[in-house]
């Protein structure tokens, strides 16, 4: 700091040295000035005039002129030198001590201030963004217990639902396959059927993936409690499913008892009826064959009354069997159809029960994730107030190229050629430079070499 004040007092006391003796060397530069100009320039339009017709001599007249109108401007621009580097000298100097608050110079205050405000601003920024991240980090893990939680409790929903249906399934099963011979044994396997189901056996076979954010041992824990929190609610759910269905066949196990039994008495009578019909047409063919040798016409004719009689005694004893098969058939439908509305009323009760299981579930679910939202929703702290910008750097010359096209693809493209000409001047300069010197050229349509011939 001292060394800066030194450097001022310094400066200014150049400065104000230097206005002492501007007024004398303004005055005589420009009178010297003035009286050179007007010296050459009446003999250059001297020399302009005669120009309507040019000769050797009059051109070698003008180049002679030419050399001294430079000789000339060479004088005044040393004269005019003296004066502009005092000017300069005291627009350095100001500038100068301008320039010890300047907020864009390394060696100003004002920007070394900015600068560490602007590095607090980043601090803070950064903090803010390290804080955002952790809140969204805990939110993604409790998102995760929570899903977790949840599968859990789907997974044994899940499997208590298969279960039973498989329970049911197979008492449905041994009830269609039950017969006469079998029936007290299926009757005992239907009241023996268990009831109970060990959900965590097969818990333990289907268990859902643990997200990375979760530890295992939490993991654990959080698997642990969802299922000790449904496993009664479900054990019981499951038992008392597999128990209503099982008194349910139970409630129709003796119309089942009636119904294979009718079916084997009709079988039965079926069976006598044609044997006892096979019977009579034996002893008839018996009797016809024993009377055929030992009778005349008389005979004929009366073998022909007494075939007549078995044919119609036939007719009436089938038509004894078909009404007898048309009862026995129509009995079996009778029994059919109260089977098959008894199972239709199962099946409801049980699809009931199912449905008033997944709305509590959907229920439970849209409790568990509000509860979530509200707890692990973080207080926001407030945000940092600045402003975050950018700058370039350039690690190696092939880094320009690819800022000009960008510069040229968002705003190069958009400007007059005039506009780019004030721009892009010395690129302009710069290949004139390599077409003058190495007579390299750009070929493109768009631009254009015009000669500019200047005598020497």
């Amino acid at each position: 700091m001292d060394n800066q004040i030194q450097i001022i007092t310094k400066q200014a006391a150049e400065v104000t040295m230097s206005a002492a003796s501007i007024k004398t060397d303004i005055t005589q530069a420009i009178e010297e000035n003035n009286r050179s100009l007007q010296n050459c320039i009446n003999a250059g339009e001297a020399l302009l005039a005669q120009s309507e017709t040019m000769t050797d001599e009059l051109d070698a007249q003008i180049a002679d002129f030419i050399k001294r109108a430079k000789t000339t401007q060479k004088s005044m621009n040393e004269r005019r030198k003296g004066v502009t580097q005092v000017f300069d000298m005291i627009k350095s100097g100001f500038t100068r001590m301008e320039g010890f608050l300047d907020p864009k110079s390394e060696d100003s205050v004002v920007y070394k201030l900015q600068k560490k405000r602007d590095e607090y601003a980043a601090y803070k920024l950064e903090q803010q963004r390290k804080a955002e991240e952790e809140r969204q980090r805990l939110a993604r893990i409790e998102a995760a217990k929570t899903q977790l939680h949840n599968d859990v409790i789907a997974i044994c929903n899940q499997i208590v639902s298969e279960k039973t249906q498989e329970a049911i399934n197979a008492l449905s099963e041994k009830y269609r396959l039950m017969t006469l011979d079998n029936a007290e044994n299926v009757k005992k396997e239907i009241t023996d059927f268990p009831t109970e189901i060990k959900i965590a056996e097969f818990l333990s076979q289907r268990k859902p993936s643990v997200p990375q954010e979760v530890d295992q041992e939490e993991a654990r824990k959080i698997m642990n409690a969802a299922y000790l929190e449904v496993n009664t609610q479900l054990t019981k759910s499951y038992a008392e499913s597999v128990a209503s269905d099982k008194q349910s066949l139970l409630d129709i196990f003796d119309s089942k008892i009636a119904e294979l039994q009718e079916q084997k008495r009709l079988e039965e009578e079926r069976k006598r009826k044609e044997e006892e019909a096979r019977k009579a047409e034996e002893e008839r063919k018996k009797k016809e064959a024993e009377l055929q040798a030992a009778k005349d016409e008389e005979e004929r004719k009366r073998k022909e009354e007494e075939l007549k009689a078995a044919e119609e005694e036939r007719k009436r004893k089938e038509e004894e069997t078909r009404k007898a098969e048309e009862e026995r058939k129509r009995k079996e439908a009778e029994l059919k159809a109260a089977e098959e509305a008894a199972e239709r009323e199962r099946q409801a009760k049980l699809e009931e029960e199912r449905k008033k299981r997944e709305e509590e579930e959907r229920l439970r679910r849209a409790s568990a994730q509000s509860q979530t939202l509200f707890d692990i929703a973080p207080a926001v702290s407030e945000p940092v107030k600045a402003k975050v910008s950018h700058h370039i750097e350039v690690d190696k010359p092939e880094g320009y190229l690819s800022i000009i096209q960008m510069w040229w693809t968002y705003e190069g493209v958009k400007l007059s050629v005039d506009e780019l000409g004030k721009k892009l001047g010395f690129m302009v300069k710069a290949c004139e430079k390599l077409k003058n010197k190495d007579d390299v050229s750009i070929v493109d349509e768009n631009v254009r070499y015009v000669e500019d011939v200047v005598a020497k």
